[in-house]
This record gives C-alpha cells, structure tokens and sequence, in this order.
C-alpha cells in the first residue's frame, strides 16, 4: 500500500513539472489597441494607433522574458521592459508606458498617449494567448504576406522611375531679408537669409518628427520648432524648420539609405527633394505617401532642418498629384532661399 502511494505521488509530481514546464512557454499575437476609458481614436491619433497594430507583434513567452519573432526578432526581459521604444518602435517614444501585466489570456501593455490634445491619453495594448500551431500559421502568413508587398512595392518603384511623378518647375529669385531664430537653449543667435514675403514663428502646435536618430518634439529636450507665415496657407503641408541641441550626429546619406521607402528624384549637398512609398492594406496596392523637401544645417551645436511634407492624407482627394507638386514646388522654391547668415 505504501509503494502505491508513493508511486501516486511520484506520478502526480510528475505530472505538475511537465504543467509546469508546459506553462513556462506561451503564445501571443498582438489584438487590439484601444483608449482605457473606450473613447475612439480620431485623425491623426487613429493612424498612428493603426501603425503600431500594423507591426503584427507576436512573441513567445518563456519564463520571465518575451521573445519577439515578428516584425523583428528581439527579446525583452519583463524586470527590464519599461519604455515602449523597446518594442522597436523607435519613432513613438512620446508615448509613456506606465505598466504592463498578464491578465488570464491576455497580456495588456498601458501607456500614456502625448502626442494628442484629447483628454483621453490612457491606452491599452492588448495581446492574446493563442496555441502554439495558430502561431505558426500566423508567422508563415506574415512572412509571405511581407514578400508579397515588398514584391509589388519594388513592381511599382520601377514604373515610377520611368514616370516620376515629381515635377520640378524652375526656380526663381525670390527677394529676401535677415531673420534670427532660437534653439532651445537661447546661448546663441541662429541668424538666417529668408524669403521677404514669408515670417518664422514659433510653433504652438503639437508636433513631432524624427531625422535619423534626432528626435525633435513639442515636449521634447532639446527642440525648438518654427512655422512659416505666408499669404497662402498650406498648413501641415508646407515647410516647417525643427532645431535641436541634441548631441547626437546627423549624416544625410545615412538617413537616405536607412528610409528605403524614400525615392530622391534631387540631391544637392545636405538637401534633398523625394516622395515616399507606403502600401494600402485595404486596397492591397502601393502608393504614393508623401513629397518632401528636406534641408539640413548643423550651427555651432544646433541641428537646423528644414522640412516639408506634401503627404497624401491631407489632401481633399488623395490622388491629386497635380496639387501636391504645386505645395512641393513652393516648399521646394522657399527651402532654397533659406540660408544661414555668416558667421551665425
């Protein structure tokens, strides 16, 4: 009788390490983001949430680490997971992570949205547990999926290289006068040659914009930014100059090389004129994004870029290539007549 007991106990022992071990590696896709409170997302807000949901995150739980194997393979120790930048989501470190739990089949990461005006900023992002043969399935879709894009995205570089859909009127003399800006700092002046018909302000608009490793923000260290005022108002869409003291070195080629969805149809020294390429998940084709315009300046310490983006979102109808190089070309025509002064 005392051997069958203890044979019970061993098998029963056995049986909860073999749980155990069963348990210590799980299974999670990425399923939603949403506002805590359930207020939806709006504008601009909506697609930068939708972007984050587009990374198609999965990841393998083993013991108390997460290990990424889509969009990228990383891992991230949960002791150690603090910032949601460490998702690889470089461009959205104005977003701060407050906390993060495994709820039953669900793992939810929670941070603060500030990048929007909205009360609402709590957010949630949710994962669930799935089983280990849905995983695979989802990783071998993805994976063909993603070479099916980037398949048609290169299909349509070429057609576009025979047809660019950049045209570059000639430029003109524009009459110009001196002007003096700030960095966030106020040790020096940054003094510029500017067009005479247009005016600097400081911009109190929430803004962000990210130039290789240079993260230049509204309520971020070292930035400054200043709007251009002229008689006609392009908005979003029209030049914007972003000043930082940030440290770190900017090198226009490797900036070129690192955005390989960016064509440049114009390169002069430290500028550059190019539209980008995105892919429409809905309709399943590439397409145009954005013009840009891009000058670069480094001022004793201070990193000057001066930058448009003709994106085709904002746009009343999204095709209309035709108005887009008209706000390019102006943007292109004002980018050239902004010089900084010698000895600034």
């Amino acid at each position: 009788m005392r051997t069958l007991i203890m044979l019970t106990l061993m098998l029963t022992s056995t049986t909860a390490l073999q749980s155990c071990a069963q348990e210590s590696e799980s299974y999670w896709r990425i399923k939603s983001i949403h506002r805590e409170d359930g207020e939806p997302f709006l504008g601009l807000t909506a697609m930068s949430m939708e972007e984050i949901a587009d990374y198609n995150f999965h990841f393998v739980k083993r013991n108390d680490s997460l290990y990424f194997e889509w969009p990228e393979k990383f891992a991230i120790g949960l002791n150690d997971f603090k910032e949601l930048s460490q998702l690889q989501i470089t461009d959205k470190d104005y977003y701060d992570m407050y906390d993060h739990r495994f709820q039953g089949n669900s793992f939810l990461i929670k941070f603060v949205d500030k990048a929007t005006n909205s009360k609402s900023k709590n957010t949630i992002m949710e994962f669930e547990k799935i089983d280990h043969e849905a995983y695979k399935k989802d990783l071998a879709e993805a994976i063909a999926y993603q070479k099916t894009i980037s398949d048609k995205i290169e299909d349509f570089k070429k057609t576009l290289a025979k047809d660019s859909p950049i045209v570059l009127e000639q430029l003109e003399k524009l009459p110009t006068k001196v002007d003096t800006i700030f960095d966030d700092t106020y040790d020096s002046d940054i003094i510029l040659r500017i067009p005479e018909k247009i005016a600097l302000w400081e911009s109190g608009d929430l803004k962000n914009e990210k130039f290789g490793p240079i993260k230049i923000g509204t309520f971020k260290e070292h930035s400054k930014i200043y709007d251009i005022e002229h008689a006609d108002d392009y908005g979003l869409k029209q030049l914007t100059l972003w000043l930082s003291t940030d440290p770190t070195p900017f090198d226009m080629e490797s900036f070129i090389a690192e955005n390989t969805q960016l064509v440049v149809v114009k390169e002069e020294k430290d500028a550059i004129v190019g539209y980008t390429i995105s892919y429409n998940v809905e309709e399943d084709k590439p397409f145009i994004q954005s013009f840009i315009t891009l000058k670069y300046y480094l001022v004793g310490k201070t990193h000057v870029f001066i930058y448009g983006d003709v994106s085709a979102s904002q746009m009343q109808n999204a095709s209309d290539i035709a108005e887009m190089n008209k706000i390019l070309n102006f943007n292109h025509l004002i980018l050239n007549h902004i010089t900084i002064e010698p000895n600034s």
